[in-house]
């Protein structure tokens, strides 16, 4: 697989995603340990690029408000499963969907207050769980009508938002003043993940290997879409410059009342 399409800002995210989201999955192997260190140096140096980052960054302020879109569902989410939870009349198996649902998209509030690569990389993750607990989603009500299921689409969708909007980030930055400038360490920075990634299969293949056979594919699962996006996009098919795409769908009633302390919306940084 070739990664002659990624900008520097991809790869500031798939390495955001790899060393920090999945360490220690990528600390599971000898290779991983052996390139963790080589890769955040590589990664300290993308985020010493002036102007990759920050409120002034490129599309901040869109990034922003698809940002508290997905906060507020995602908030929305948690707080409704909680309170069926804690309904005593609850029936228990509307109670075990309700904690089923909360603890794939929402585990805790925590989650919401992620960077926007990690909630880009998480709707990645989630948009499975959609299929496997979609009956579990389609038995708790939501206020207004519509069921969990459609807010849990929302939110994973808000999440892709944010995804397609780094990357139209990553787009104007590669082709801006410090374009030039991070050539070489792109291409640094791919040649060392062609190199992990060859060496890591390498390991998995070896006899008595304990590392699971989806090992490779998880731990590169957003750099492969990351790529594949990229790789679409000069064909037409999915163009990276187009703006957020969420289909409308069902209203999504306000989220219950916040807590005492409220919830803190994600760090504009990368």
């Amino acid at each position: 697989m070739t990664l002659r399409n990624l900008t520097i800002g991809d790869l500031k995210l798939a390495l955001r995603d790899l060393l920090d989201e999945r360490a220690d999955e990528l600390r599971l192997s000898a290779t991983g340990k052996l390139y963790e260190p080589r890769l955040r140096s590589k990664q300290k140096e993308i985020d010493a690029i002036p102007d990759a980052a920050g409120t002034h960054a490129p599309l901040a302020k869109e990034l922003s408000e698809a940002d508290v879109r997905h906060d507020g569902l995602g908030a929305a989410i948690f707080f409704l499963c909680k309170a069926v939870e804690a309904h005593p009349s609850s029936p228990p198996e509307l109670k075990a969907s309700a904690a089923a649902a909360q603890q794939a998209f929402v585990p805790k509030l925590d989650v919401l207050r992620a960077p926007y690569a990690d909630e880009a990389s998480a709707a990645l993750e989630n948009r499975p769980e959609l299929t496997r607990l979609k009956a579990e989603l389609k038995a708790v009500a939501t206020p207004g009508g519509g069921t969990l299921y459609d807010w849990g689409k929302a939110f994973v969708a808000a999440g892709d938002d944010i995804d397609r909007l780094l990357r139209r980030r990553a787009t104007l930055l590669a082709t801006g003043e410090n374009a030039a400038a991070t050539g070489p360490l792109r291409g640094a920075v791919v040649g060392l993940l062609g190199r992990f990634r060859e060496a890591l299969r390498d390991e998995i293949q070896e006899d008595g290997s304990k590392l699971p056979a989806d090992h490779e594919a998880r731990l590169f699962a957003y750099l492969d879409k990351l790529n594949a996006d990229r790789e679409r996009g000069p064909r037409g098919r999915a163009a990276p410059e187009q703006g957020p795409t969420t289909p409308p769908g069902p209203p999504v009633a306000p989220a219950p009342p916040a807590p005492a302390e409220p919830v803190v919306l994600g760090d504009p940084d990368l």
